[in-house]
């Protein structure tokens, strides 16, 4: 028997500086390059590709299905061929970069879904029509807890297979395959690359008179938490608006803020909605798998899917605190996500705030994170303990991103 959970995870970012490059025909005016469409009560924009002049690759992502494994009688935990779980990765999917729009001149990030992926922008195009569509039928604006969508670029092949782009783009991004054919293009409004996964790497500068550190740690601390806070709040208007993000990761997290100094202004984004699900967009053989692995009617499986939504959250958190609480964030070493499941999980079977806990109290350069987790009695270990519990089948309407978010760790 298997579970499969698919997600997109960022690859590589690129720090370049900024550059030009030059499209094969000048820009035309705003009404000759874009035209307004509607997708379910909501206008989107119908981009061509001189409506983007492109400064720069900002990032690539790409997608990774792990697969968890059960076995009829015995298992030998040292059979390599019998795995607990497997991880496939799929190499690059989406392209991201810097652009500006070539009427106005505002900054947009531009998403380029290659190949197979494009399935995955679709299933993007469509959940932003619903959440928007419901928006507009309640006057209120597109909601603030996930990305910007302005529009798409479908077509264009024939710029992009010209000679004389794919020559220009080569001079301009010398390391980056032009487009190809039949790609499709998300535009974004602007609004920075600060993922979670990031934060633990970005210097943060302490105050004259903190010789010590000491109100750098605690300002970092109550940061985290924050975090945290921010990101129930998140699931729980996303699944409350019944949808399951699906592809909960460090990198589809978007932070308002890098400074640990200014908690208060603090927002979350959920972005990368490619996996995401409303009941009505799931496939009857995705219900039909929901159900084998326990959800005990069709409509029990999006709560199921919201549940796996906080399971992920649980790694992401933990990997984010782990890595933004070492001694030195910047220095190789950092953990991720899939190593700490497979301690979790595997090495210590789901035992998180007993087993894992000891282990991780001995692990060198973990202490501040125990630390911060053990806070308020160890609320912090029992919130961890509640997001892994999440993937057992008793968590159905046990454990809410509501419920979690009146743990004691989050009390001042």
């Amino acid at each position: 028997m298997r579970r499969s959970f698919t997600y997109l995870a960022l690859l590589a970012t690129h720090a370049s500086a900024a550059f030009l490059a030059p499209a094969p025909h000048r820009p035309r005016a705003a009404a000759a390059s874009r035209c307004p469409i509607s997708m379910s009560g909501r206008g989107f924009t119908s981009f061509t590709p001189a409506a983007f002049t492109i400064r720069r690759q900002v990032g690539q992502l790409g997608f990774t299905t792990e697969t968890e494994w059960q076995y009829e009688g015995e298992r030998n935990p040292l059979d390599p061929n019998t795995p607990t779980r497997t991880v496939e990765a799929s190499g690059v999917s989406v392209r991201l970069y810097e652009a500006l729009l070539s009427d106005t001149g505002e900054r947009v990030l531009l998403k380029e879904f290659l190949g197979s992926a494009r399935e995955i922008a679709e299933t993007e195009i469509a959940v932003y029509a619903q959440l928007y569509s419901v928006a507009a039928a309640r006057e209120q604006p597109p909601p603030p807890q996930v990305g910007t969508l302005l529009g798409e670029l479908r077509g264009g092949d024939e710029i992009f297979d010209a000679p004389d782009f794919r020559e220009q783009w080569s001079a301009a991004l010398p390391d980056v395959p032009p487009p190809s054919s039949g790609n499709l293009w998300l535009c974004f409004a602007w609004e920075g690359l600060a993922t979670v996964g990031q934060f633990p790497r970005i210097k943060q500068e302490r105050e004259w008179w903190d010789v010590d550190g000491r109100k750098a740690n605690s300002c970092r601390k109550i940061f985290l938490k924050v975090v945290a806070a921010r990101a129930l709040q998140l699931l729980e208007w996303l699944h409350g608006a019944g949808y399951a993000h699906r592809s909960i990761g460090p990198s589809s997290l978007l932070l308002s803020t890098y400074d640990q100094y200014q908690p208060k202004k603090l927002a979350l984004r959920a972005v990368d909605l490619g996996f995401c699900a409303s009941a009505s967009m799931l496939s009857d053989d995705e219900v039909a798998s929901a159900m084998r692995r326990g959800a005990s009617s069709p409509l029990a499986v999006l709560p199921q899917l919201a549940l796996y939504d906080l399971h992920a959250l649980g790694y992401v958190l933990l990997e984010l605190i782990v890595n933004a609480l070492r001694p030195d964030p910047e220095a190789p070493g950092a953990v991720e996500m899939q190593g700490l499941k497979r301690l979790v999980e595997d090495v210590f079977d789901g035992d998180a705030k007993g087993a894992f806990r000891a282990y991780a109290e001995q692990e060198a350069g973990w202490e501040e994170a125990c630390a911060l987790l053990a806070e308020k009695e160890g609320a912090g270990w029992a919130l961890l303990q509640q997001l892994v519990d999440c993937r057992l089948p008793d968590s159905a309407g046990r454990i809410t991103s509501s419920a979690l978010l009146e743990s004691a760790w989050f009390k001042d």
